[in-house]
């Protein structure tokens, strides 16, 4: 049995719980105490000093299988460009090129930090249930109705199912992915709200949007279009609750965002992404206000540069400086575990979860500072991965 109480200068147990000189207890890889110093301590006791023990983070969407292409993360505010070069240097990709993507990822993952992950894939792989980081692949799928004829089975190795969009993916296919999902009580996920091209495309049926599907060939006539938004277009079809992780939601307007509430439907967004790609952000203290409480992804290294959620969390405290440090640090742990059902395993340093802990070096006189700090990435040093 193996026994090791970490101690800190402060110890973040949960997003809204931090104690000074605290103590995280584990055996055998399970949290089973937490406190604050004068205790003695059980089994091997490693003391970390000056800085912060707090619970690993949780990446909650990205595309690992495209960490070969970090070259295509300098084009910006040109989201139909970066979708047409994707395309064209994805199918240029072997399947070594694809394997090397997952480990670079998996490895980036690790080091920044991130315990788990929802990984969106477009084709069929075997994932093997690792301590560290954990990756939750989404077989995701896109095109017309006969896509429709080819879900995958139970066995396949896959966490869930992921249906790419209301642009990209017909309602049908989208409408059977739910259904699959919902028999197998596991999560849809799927981009919506992302563009304004697909914004444009789903409100008009037209525009740039339309005119790439018709070079793909893919037939778009009997979509239903058009719709009030990707939202409203998706809450349409009946795939909206509970169940559901819907990705992005830039282009979200107050209207979307209720639906959203009263779906329950979950959310995840990709700041760092959107304002690369897009030039815009989702509305993120607008979802706090309506209790949707949004977690945090990365996207791929082909829209940015690091899959690394503490930078995702500074870049949030950086463009909404309203936001409470506790919301924006719940966003990259807690909240991210919930969205992929693993709020029992990961998220908190809680007793009974995994002892997934990370210490960071950061210098603070009191509890308030060393959480800012933490948020805002200031602090020197690498971020020490604990297991």
């Amino acid at each position: 049995m193996s026994v090791i109480t970490h101690r800190a200068k402060w110890v973040i147990i949960s997003h809204d719980k931090i104690v000074e000189n605290g103590y995280v207890t584990e055996i055998n890889g399970r949290t089973v105490d937490t406190g604050t110093a004068g205790r003695r301590p059980r089994g091997k006791e490693v003391d970390h000093g000056e800085g912060i023990l707090m619970p690993a983070t949780v990446n909650a969407h990205t595309h690992l299988d495209l960490s070969t292409l970090g070259e295509l993360s300098h084009l910006r505010n040109d989201f139909l460009g970066w979708i047409r070069a994707v395309v064209g240097k994805k199918m240029g990709l072997t399947d070594r090129d694809v394997e090397l993507g997952l480990l670079r990822g998996e490895d980036e993952l690790r080091s920044s930090g991130s315990a788990l992950a929802g990984d969106h894939r477009s084709f069929f792989v075997h994932s093997e249930s690792a301590r560290w980081p954990l990756i939750l692949p989404f077989r995701e799928y896109l095109g017309g109705d006969a896509a429709a004829n080819d879900l995958v089975g139970d066995d396949d190795g896959h966490f869930s199912l992921a249906a790419h969009g209301p642009h990209t993916t017909s309602p049908l296919l989208i409408r059977r992915l739910k259904l699959e999902t919902a028999r197998r009580a596991q999560l849809l996920s799927i981009h919506a709200a992302e563009s304004f091209e697909e914004k444009e495309f789903i409100c008009t049926g037209r525009g740039a949007w339309a005119d790439f599907l018709e070079e793909r060939g893919i037939d778009y006539s009997s979509w239903g279009l058009p719709a009030r938004s990707p939202v409203l277009f998706l809450d349409g079809l009946g795939v909206l609750d509970d169940k559901t992780l819907a990705v992005h939601l830039v282009q979200a307007d107050p209207e979307d965002l209720e639906v959203i509430a009263d779906r329950g439907v979950r959310v995840c967004v990709c700041p760092r992404s959107n304002s690369g790609l897009v030039g815009d952000l989702p509305d993120i203290p607008g979802m706090l206000k309506r209790g949707i409480c949004p977690s945090l992804g990365t996207d791929s290294l082909a829209s940015v540069e690091t899959l690394n959620i503490m930078h995702e969390m500074a870049f949030v405290a950086r463009n909404f400086p309203s936001l409470r440090p506790e919301d924006i640090l719940a966003m990259g742990t807690i909240n991210g575990a919930r969205c992929l059902n693993m709020e029992k395993e990961l998220g908190s340093l809680d007793p009974g979860k995994r002892a997934c802990l990370l210490f960071v070096p950061v210098r603070a006189s009191s509890s308030v500072t060393a959480l800012q700090d933490l948020i805002a990435c200031n602090f020197k040093g690498n971020i020490e991965v604990c297991q």
